[in-house]
């Protein structure tokens, strides 16, 4: 079995890792090292919960040059709570000050005038959200012309037609020879073309793909339109789950729920891109600490939210492809755990459940 050692990763950010109780290598992590740290474009493919972060910052990372001032790698995140996620990660990797690794976290919700003061300080990584980056960029504070690397994650979503502009326009003030990284948690599709339109052949990393029937039980619910909502709380009220994780397509679907949700006396959290980025950490420490044991959240701003010990995911709507319910549920049943799959579906859902029993090779059963 590998280890980091034998990857070729530095002695002091393998110690590092062994004090976070890091000891070996996941599967992506150790698919990743050699090809990253060579300096090759990639798109890395894994599962939220994959070790996916460490793949692309650990070799990244280790072939910076921690001796200059200069700027050299830069992340970026289609959400700001992602962003925060990325950096915390990246300061675990020099929590005792050893590397002297200079990192600064770039979102927007925060004040503009104190990063570009604090980008004084010369960081040699920022992670950050592609609108402030490039606002910071064009105003000639964030120096990116000796940006070695530029790593995009949950790239599907900046891949989009509403976000590619913002994208090209960053890369364009990156040096032409500089890597570049791709990171999804779902399997390359169109944005993989996409992304090859923007640099060199892409190679593709695929990490140990979900297993979709491994230690999560499946299965839906049946109900009217206009009864979804109660066919949710009446499930909530018998299942009693530990810890429950509500999709939703949109805000207002999430801000409705959870309206129903606070009628019938059960405790939860709402969390979207619609709400205050206060508003949304504190539901999510709500969530994390069992003070609200069900989160209610939309789609987009649950992506890339890597959340340990969920036991219950619940599609109060149904994604169309088999990918994205894949990558929603393996949030639960992780690491030899169990965990319930539940989708809250119409008459007209039945295609998407067949479709998802096909594509998956899974059985997904009524709950009556």
């Amino acid at each position: 079995m590998s280890t980091f050692q034998s990857l070729g990763l530095p002695q002091p950010i393998a110690s590092q890792l062994a004090r976070l109780q890091i000891l070996q290598p996941s599967d992506i992590q150790r698919q990743a090292y050699q090809p990253l740290s060579q300096g090759r474009d990639a798109w890395l493919s894994a599962p939220t919960g994959s070790g996916k972060t460490l793949a692309y910052l650990l070799p990244l990372v280790a072939k910076m040059d921690l001796s200059t001032t200069e700027l050299q790698v830069a992340v970026l995140a289609p959400t700001q709570e992602l962003a925060v996620q990325i950096h915390d990660c990246l300061r675990q990797l020099d929590a005792s000050g050893a590397l002297g690794l200079r990192s600064q976290l770039l979102i927007g919700n925060a004040s503009s005038k104190r990063q570009k003061e604090k980008l004084k300080q010369k960081p040699q990584i920022v992670v950050g959200s592609c609108g402030r980056m490039l606002e910071l960029g064009r105003s000639g504070k964030l120096k990116l012309h000796k940006c070695q690397a530029v790593c995009i994650d949950e790239s599907d979503t900046l891949l989009a037609v509403d976000q590619i502009d913002d994208l090209q326009a960053f890369l364009k003030m990156t040096p032409r020879d500089r890597q570049l990284v791709f990171a999804s948690a779902t399997e390359k599709g169109d944005a993989f073309h996409i992304a090859e339109s923007l640099g060199r052949q892409l190679e593709w990393i695929r990490g140990e793909a979900i297993e979709s029937g491994s230690g999560i039980e499946h299965c839906y619910i049946e109900s009217s339109f206009h009864r979804k909502p109660d066919a949710l709380i009446q499930f909530l009220q018998s299942e009693q789950p530990a810890k429950a994780l509500v999709f939703t397509h949109r805000n207002a679907t999430a801000e409705d729920l959870g309206q129903a949700l606070e009628q019938a006396s059960i405790p939860h959290s709402v969390w979207h891109g619609g709400m205050s980025k206060f508003e949304r950490q504190r539901a999510l420490t709500q969530f994390r600490t069992g003070s609200a044991p069900v989160l209610i959240a939309s789609d987009v701003a649950a992506r890339g939210m890597d959340i340990k010990g969920l036991s219950h995911v619940i599609n109060f709507d149904l994604p169309t492809l088999s990918d994205d319910y894949l990558h929603r549920v393996g949030r639960t049943g992780r690491m030899g755990a169990s965990g319930r799959a539940i989708s809250i579906i119409t008459a007209e859902d039945h295609k998407l459940i067949q479709r998802y029993e096909r594509d998956l090779q899974i059985r997904i059963q009524e709950r009556l």
